[in-house]
């Protein structure tokens, strides 16, 4: 970015239109991503917390569970606090995202463009984003880690373009680079890799005396910022001594890596759902070859127009530097996935976002202006698929998630005919869905929540009528609980995204 690069006025009556324009998009876009369909694993477990009814309930739940929610502290405090006004139904659960994603989308809308071409693009590349779509219906925080990137990411552009900030607009961009920063660090205990990552590319993007002009006007928001990231620090370490940490139960390979470009750029909604690719591996892509091989061409296409501007003469030098800096904690994550046994997916990426969609609009800004008919078939082409993309996660069967909800219903209904029931599945979905579940063989009220179960184990138990079972690579590792149902005999009567019900023959 060069001082001579020309930036939107956020406050000007035009752009100020615009501006309202696109946040009006972003809701009803934001509104319309979100579904009720039934919380899958890690929402459940978000849910269960947020239903704490104080707050010492929910710290309690929080360090008894030691797990990656643990190392999740503002997103878990809000989404309590959240709960308490508003409910706990899943549409409700997921409604808590929009109120950090949609002011980052429209800051990254307004700091970016200056131009109705860089606007219409800016803002299509990112209301209409496929990543942004899928994590806007998840009630977890990476939602809130978008929000905050992108604002982050539109304030360190503003700031960098000197010339045409003017003394109004500074502090708001000062602000929002503080708070997104901060937000990053309270979001996750990776957020400080990346937010750290922020902080660096403001040391290499600014000049010594920019940096020194903007600590001396806003001196007294320097340290606030400071302490709450080194409070947060300290938290992230006191939850490492208590050893909280993600789940290990699989590890980083290159079929991750692969799947993490593939669902930052956008391809996810085109092709299989995820628990296709979970069962079926990589031949469950053939079915899809045409729109993917159609959207890599687009994509590449877009993203060779913004590297050839981006790599000019006078862009050239802080180009590289900056790439250098952002690959550097990319790397540290994908060396920790290999060395430490945890998957690294999309999600711990997200940072990333602002920078795919910063190129993708560059891109696409670059192709429109040329006087040539292909390339704006090829800018067509990639808003169609991409808006296929959202509406394909959005609508589409196939990327349906956990059915945890009808699963626990057939539980419950089990359980009020007197059937014994085994429940193979997390814990956190069926106490959500008000399935009561035990690990003591004595109570048949309830049921029997199973996990990782020994061959041995199985055959010292009662048998059970129904077999609630689900993703055996977490629950069943050992393949007894899927021996066992052979074994004796039981018929599958129901098969549910992602779970399977099971019913002993002659019931």
């Amino acid at each position: 970015m060069n001082s001579t690069t020309s930036a939107a006025d956020p406050v000007s009556e035009k752009g100020g239109t615009s501006l309202w324009c696109i946040l009006g998009l972003s809701l009803a876009v934001s509104a319309l991503a979100i579904n009720n369909q039934s919380l899958w694993i890690d929402e459940a477990l978000t849910a269960v917390k947020a239903r704490q009814p104080t707050l010492a309930a929910w710290w309690q739940a929080m360090v008894d569970e030691k797990a990656s929610d643990l190392q999740m502290p503002l997103y878990m405090v809000y989404v309590w606090a959240y709960e308490k006004l508003f409910g706990s139904s899943e549409w409700v659960l997921r409604s808590a995202n929009i109120p950090w994603l949609v002011p980052g989308m429209v800051a990254f809308v307004a700091a970016l463009a200056s131009t109705k071409p860089q606007r219409l693009a800016v803002a299509t590349v990112t209301v209409f984003s496929p990543f942004a779509w899928y994590y806007l219906n998840e009630a977890r925080p990476y939602a809130m880690q978008l929000g905050a990137s992108l604002l982050t990411f539109a304030s360190l552009y503003r700031l960098s373009l000197k010339r045409t900030v003017s003394s109004s607009d500074e502090p708001f961009w000062v602000i929002g680079f503080l708070f997104g920063v901060v937000v990053l660090c309270g979001s996750s205990m990776l957020g400080m890799i990346w937010a750290a990552s922020a902080v660096a590319v403001a040391l290499v993007g600014f000049s010594r005396s920019r940096i020194m002009e903007l600590l001396r006007l806003h001196r007294f928001c320097w340290p606030l910022t400071g302490g709450c990231v080194l409070l947060f620090g300290c938290y992230y370490l006191w939850t490492l001594k208590v050893g909280a940490r993600a789940s290990g139960a699989s590890g980083t390979d290159w079929k991750n890596l692969f799947f993490i470009g593939y669902e930052l750029l956008g391809f996810s909604g085109l092709g299989p759902g995820r628990l296709e690719i979970r069962q079926g591996g990589l031949g469950v892509f053939q079915r899809h070859w045409l729109e993917l091989v159609l959207y890599c061409f687009a994509v590449l296409v877009l993203f060779g127009a913004a590297i050839q501007r981006l790599l000019r003469p006078n862009d050239r030098k802080w180009f590289l530097k900056v790439t250098l800096i952002v690959a550097i904690p990319a790397l540290v994550l994908v060396v920790a996935g290999l060395a430490m046994h945890f998957r690294i997916l999309g999600r711990h990426f997200i940072p990333l976002m602002p920078v795919v969609l910063f190129l993708l609009s560059s891109g696409m800004t670059a192709l429109w202006s040329r006087r040539s008919r292909w390339t704006k078939v090829v800018v067509g082409g990639f808003c169609l698929l991409s808006l296929l993309s959202c509406l394909s996660l959005r609508f589409a069967v196939r990327h349906e998630k956990d059915n945890y909800r009808d699963a626990a219903a057939f539980a419950r209904a089990a359980l009020q005919s007197g059937r014994r029931v085994w429940w193979n599945a997390a814990g956190e979905g069926a106490a959500y869905y008000q399935v009561g579940t035990t690990t003591q063989t004595n109570e048949t009220d309830k049921a029997l929540w199973l996990v990782n179960p020994t061959k041995d184990s199985l055959s010292a138990l009662l048998l059970p009528q129904v077999i609630i079972a689900s993703k055996p690579d977490i629950f069943d590792n050992q393949g007894a609980l899927a021996g066992y149902i052979e074994r004796v005999g039981f018929r599958k009567i129901a098969t549910l995204p992602a779970i399977a019900i099971w019913q002993r023959n002659g019931e």
